[in-house]
């Protein structure tokens, strides 16, 4: 049992828990042939993340595979310490992000490289939690492999590049769900923004991005169905014009 507790969890679909995790999120996903996650957290997240796969109703023994939406180290920290009890789940991403997943260098900015936005006390506390999680333990999952269509065949679940966040980011339509798991390609929040800026869908805090230039082109061209589940912030869902979180 885990002694971190998430932000929030939430059933947003049959088979489909979004879980907030204390820095960042995952999903638990019923599939055919068992259960799946999409991200794992920080490495200090590990067991919080299988107690989310319990608490959706799951045996921990029906864990197939990991999907990653990209390999900063909020995504992938907990996938080691889950490999290390159920070292027959599957790590599964873009080929073009498989660099960033098996580590243990990434695509990812480091405090040194903020600079002087680090003195604004909202990025101090962000920094603050992400050391909290182990996000300086390093990480390596040195057998993801990259994801095929085949591997999508029959499975309620799309990949949709959602590149320059990273060079490989992805986002997972589930159809079945009216739902988009969207990684850091689209937050509803981050600990960086204001508090008092209402959840909906938008850009991570650019210093996060690779390249946010393509990252907005990218962004702009997912397909947006009712619901966001997203890396940062409470899962949102459509309300007339607007966005509201995701509750119950």
């Amino acid at each position: 049992m885990s002694s971190r507790r998430p932000r929030s969890v939430v059933s947003v679909a049959p088979g489909v828990v979004f879980v907030e995790g204390p820095v960042s999120n995952w999903v638990v996903l019923a599939e055919e042939d068992g259960v799946a996650l999409i991200d794992a957290g920080y490495p200090a997240d590990s067991a919080l993340v299988l107690d989310t796969v319990r608490w959706a109703g799951h045996d921990l023994g029906d864990l197939r595979r990991i999907y990653v939406t990209h390999g900063h180290v909020d995504h992938v920290g907990g996938i080691p310490g889950i490999l290390e009890r159920y070292p027959h789940v599957q790590v599964l991403a873009h080929a073009d992000e498989l660099d960033n997943v098996r580590g243990p260098q990434r695509q990812q900015v480091r405090p040194a490289e903020i600079g002087g936005r680090l003195a604004a006390p909202r990025t101090m506390r962000w920094l603050a939690r992400a050391i909290g999680s182990d996000a300086l333990r390093p990480v390596t999952v040195p057998g993801a492999r990259a994801f095929t269509a085949q591997d999508f065949a029959g499975r309620a679940m799309t990949p949709f590049p959602a590149v320059g966040h990273t060079a490989g980011s992805t986002a997972y339509l589930l159809p079945a769900a009216n739902a988009i798991v969207t990684g850091d390609a689209v937050v509803s929040h981050h600990d960086t923004l204001p508090g008092s800026w209402q959840p909906r869908p938008r850009m991570i805090t650019p210093f996060f991005t690779a390249d946010q230039a393509t990252a907005l082109e990218s962004a702009r061209a997912l397909p947006i169905p009712e619901i966001v589940l997203p890396g940062h912030g409470p899962a949102v869902h459509r309300v007339g014009s607007g966005w509201v979180p995701v509750v119950g």
